[in-house]
């Protein structure tokens, strides 16, 4: 008498076609043409990545990706020009990948990748332009954003009311705050380590753009606010090279104490 033992090679994603190890691709539209990635080109690209059901990155199209700065051509390589495509990759590979997003605490073992790939370029057929890409960006995300209200040149949301007696100068005030990119990748948190604590209207404490959104606050407020870099970092960037020339950054805001 045999037995036959039957041994299943069971897909993680049914729907998605395995790759390489950790990797899984679901096609989602493809182009005629065959122009496939090169590691010398330059890419026109969106690409959102989710933690489940949460977005905790976007990459907008209009924002060029450069060849020796961006870490998604091992997704690329998979794409011709054209092509969308779904992909859910093993989280610890995905940081490895993208060391930025060390920061974020993911809650899945693997992250969902859409990507759509609309150019590849050579590097004489791209203009960067900073200054310009900057401001693409920033209309982009407020077409998306409609509930900010623009006050002096910042974008402002109350997420929390407080109580008591608006932030003016001289006050002695404590705040915690994080402070990320467009793309949703977070460069400096206050919650890690401890509130900042300084007095109002003294110069070098704090970006012009966050000392417009304090003023008036109060105590236990919170608010979110998109800053503009030339009331953030400038032309030059932080002086600490995280973030970049000409860069709109985005606070969230919390004044724990006001005296």
């Amino acid at each position: 008498m045999f037995v036959v033992v039957l041994v299943s090679c069971e897909n993680k994603f049914p729907d998605y076609i395995e790759k390489e190890t950790g990797i899984y691709q679901q096609l989602i539209s493809f182009d005629e043409g065959d122009e496939s990635y090169k590691k010398n080109r330059y890419v026109k690209a969106s690409v959102k990545l989710y933690d489940k059901d949460s977005l905790i990155f976007k990459h907008y199209k209009e924002e060029v990706l450069h060849p020796n700065k961006h870490q998604f051509n091992f997704l690329f390589n998979y794409l011709n020009k054209g092509d969308s495509a779904s992909f859910m990759v093993d989280s610890k590979l995905l940081i490895k990948q993208m060391p930025l997003l060390k920061n974020i605490k993911l809650n899945a073992d693997y992250v969902r990748a859409e990507v759509k790939v609309y150019d590849y370029f050579t590097d004489g057929k791209l203009i960067e332009d900073a200054e310009m890409n900057e401001q693409i960006l920033f209309k982009k995300y407020l077409e998306e954003h409609k509930e900010f209200i623009y006050k002096n040149g910042i974008y402002i949301k109350q997420l929390n009311k407080g109580e008591g007696i608006g932030i003016k100068q001289g006050d002695d005030i404590r705040i915690h705050y994080k402070a990320n990119f467009i793309n949703r990748i977070e460069f400096d948190n206050t919650y890690k380590t401890k509130d900042f604590r300084f007095r109002y209207g003294t110069p070098g404490q704090v970006i012009k753009g966050i000392s417009m959104a304090l003023r008036g606050m109060k105590k236990g407020e919170k608010a979110k606010i998109i800053i503009p870099s030339q009331l953030a970092f400038g032309e030059e960037g932080s002086s600490t090279q995280v973030v970049p020339p000409f860069t709109t950054v985005i606070y969230e805001l919390e004044i724990v104490n006001v005296n």
